[in-house]
């Protein structure tokens, strides 16, 4: 992960229910958690916060200059208004560059599955993975290729996806990723086809 975004905090003197006024002043409310425990309430400019979010989401680092100190962070946890996803509050977390971390990184599924070209149905139901690296490592996303799905019944599994040097994947080797299911018709005519044949 080479890329990075910085944005600037003001520390926040607005708390609980009185953090709602910062919205209409154009900021938007946070928190940056660190390591030690210790939470600093701050407060960023709902434009700028807005853009840097969109461009980094949860897998690229936000450096946080807060009082004159920068704190390399990866966003935790966002808040946004139900019909027109404005955010409302942030959670960052500040952490050492030196220790693994913990981070959800999105699936993508790439190229072609003859399976799926011949009428299979694709059945995807994973999109983010649990991964433990050091903050520079996180990968922004891990590519899936759809190319093994040859043919209706197959399926791909954690333990067949290539993951970047230093990541470790904490979910289970052996869960299912992608497969391909037979059109309804096919699945129809085998299973008619089974039960003649045991009759």
């Amino acid at each position: 992960m080479a890329t990075s975004y910085s944005i600037k905090a003001e520390p926040r003197e607005l708390l609980g229910k009185q953090a709602k006024r910062l919205l209409r002043q154009g900021y938007v409310p946070g928190v940056v958690f660190r390591s030690s425990g210790e939470s600093t309430p701050v407060q960023f400019e709902e434009r700028v916060l807005s853009r840097v979010l969109q461009q980094a989401g949860r897998t690229h680092l936000i450096e946080v200059e807060l009082n004159g100190e920068r704190l390399n962070t990866l966003l935790r946890e966002v808040d946004r208004e139900p019909i027109t996803a404005r955010i409302r509050h942030v959670n960052l977390w500040a952490m050492a560059m030196d220790e693994p971390v913990e981070a959800e990184v999105p699936l993508v599924l790439e190229g072609e599955s003859l399976a799926v070209k011949s009428g299979g149905v694709l059945i995807h139901s994973i999109e983010k993975l649990r991964v433990k690296c050091l903050p520079t490592q996180i990968p922004e996303a891990i590519h899936v290729s759809l190319e093994p799905l040859q043919n209706f019944g197959d399926s791909i599994h954690l333990r067949d996806l290539t993951i970047p040097a230093g990541v470790q994947v904490l979910d289970d080797p052996d869960l299912t990723i992608a497969s391909v299911a037979a059109p309804k018709g096919i699945e129809q005519e085998t299973a008619e086809e089974t039960s003649s044949a045991s009759e």
